[in-house]
């Protein structure tokens, strides 16, 4: 059997091990932000968008929910994402991870769910899947009709429709909520601390974006991946039905099951490059530093980790409190010109070295 095969039907009892993900009330945006994302520990509201109109019409058919979206579609070619038969709507490399085992169409709105909901009853049919669309540009009016205002007005819904499907292990840099519209899913989450025992694949040669988890959930290699068995004593489950909500911390690792032969969801990204946060990205600077220090002696990496600590992660307190605010400079409240001082400096030593 090829290392990449597995089985598509999840063995449950995995699940039932698992820290199950807490259900709480559904808060308000102040609440959310200085609670809920403060905690930076993932929560599901129950119901939390029952009152849209899209779960309304997905509780009643799958049909009826197409065409609430066909009538507000913008006219114009729509980006997908089909699955071969074999992969069974895992998306992911291909067995010699030459490539994927998906490819990249374009299509329109109409022909692709016309065909989604044609084939949903069809075992061998290719799975199909619109990933990630900005609502705005995808539909007219649908966000204004279907609102969550836990994170602002200025965070952009995506969308994401398809068929019975699984996403690898994988995290994303910025909080997120994820609104279950139609159909099941079930979110499985690690803890940031876990990356070591989720056995990730390369970071510049990913699915879609985002490094993945070379471990099937579905059918773990245990003698390949022996520290996966760690990460599974550290993993949170949750089922989500239409109306459901999840929230998933930054850098949080989470695997994604579509368990319905029609999948909806609506999520919201706040924060990190993701998010459209604007200025350095965290993703950079952790790029950079394998540039710069993985080639380094072990002693030299651990003088290197002792200034993170200091510096970047304040393991050791307030780093300035010993200098007065005049003198700080970098290491007080860094403002947006000294941000563009060390831009300029940082693109002035890269251009150099090069």
């Amino acid at each position: 059997m090829s290392p990449l095969a597995w089985r598509f039907e999840l063995d449950t009892d995995l699940f039932e091990n698992m820290k199950k993900i807490p259900s709480v009330k559904m808060v308000d945006r102040r609440r959310f932000q200085d609670e809920v994302v403060a905690g930076h520990t993932p929560v599901i509201f129950r119901g939390g968008v029952a009152d849209w109109e899209l779960v309304k019409l997905a509780k009643q058919s799958d049909e009826l929910l197409i065409k609430y979206l066909n009538k507000r579609v913008i006219p114009g070619p729509v980006k997908i994402v089909e699955g071969s038969k074999e992969s069974k709507g895992y998306f992911f490399y291909d067995d010699a991870m030459s490539g994927f085992n998906f490819r990249r169409i374009q299509t329109t709105f109409f022909d692709f769910s016309d065909k989604l909901l044609r084939t949903k009853r069809q075992e061998d049919a290719p799975v199909l899947s619109l990933q990630s669309a900005y609502v705005d540009e995808y539909f007219s009016g649908v966000h204004e009709e279907n609102t969550l205002e836990l994170m602002g007005d200025t965070v952009r819904p995506r969308i994401w429709i398809g068929g019975k499907s699984i996403v690898a292990t994988h995290y994303d840099d910025a909080e997120n909520l994820a609104c279950c519209v139609a159909g099941r899913r079930r979110f499985v989450l690690f803890p940031p601390e876990q990356v070591g025992n989720l056995y990730i694949g390369p970071i510049d040669n990913t699915p879609a974006g985002a490094p993945v988890s070379m471990v099937s959930l579905a059918n773990p290699d245990f003698d390949r991946f022996p520290k996966f068995e760690q990460a599974l004593r550290h993993a949170w489950v949750a089922e989500l039905g239409p109306g459901d909500v999840i929230y998933i911390p930054a850098l949080w690792w989470h695997h994604v099951e579509s368990l319905e032969a029609v999948n909806v969801l609506v999520n919201y990204w706040q924060g990190g490059a993701i998010g459209g946060e604007v200025g350095p990205s965290a993703l950079d600077a952790m790029l950079f530093g394998m540039i710069a220090l993985k080639s380094r002696s072990g002693p030299v990496k651990e003088a290197w980790k002792a200034l993170f600590d200091h510096y970047v992660f304040e393991q050791n307190g307030d780093v300035g409190e010993h200098i007065p605010n005049a003198s700080k400079g970098l290491l007080g409240d860094i403002d947006e010109e000294q941000v563009k001082t060390v831009k300029a400096w940082l693109i002035k030593q890269l251009s150099e070295s090069s």
